[in-house]
């Protein structure tokens, strides 16, 4: 298995409704090939999802395919790819 790990930070002056766009994010990662699992954490200024893929090419599809919308309440800070060590 292989994680690709997003970091983001928030756009403090955003006013729309994060949870709703979360919701639209899960969704779109759900439908990518090879998805396993993910799961996604905020402190409010930052954010970071860590995707599980079944294999190394659907993981480097994600990373060579994502792309923040210049709308999104957040920008982009890093992607990174890891190979799975242990999954308990």
């Amino acid at each position: 298995m292989y994680a690709v790990v997003f970091q983001v930070d928030m756009k403090p002056d955003w006013e729309g409704d994060i949870d709703a766009e979360l919701d639209h994010v899960v969704e779109s990662v759900r439908a990518v090939p090879g998805f396993v699992r993910g799961t996604w954490a905020r402190d409010g200024r930052s954010a970071l999802s860590f995707i599980l893929l079944d294999d190394e090419a659907a993981a480097k599809e994600m990373l060579n395919d994502s792309a923040i919308p210049p709308e999104a309440p957040v920008t982009f800070r890093s992607a990174d790819l890891y190979e799975v060590a242990r999954d308990v």
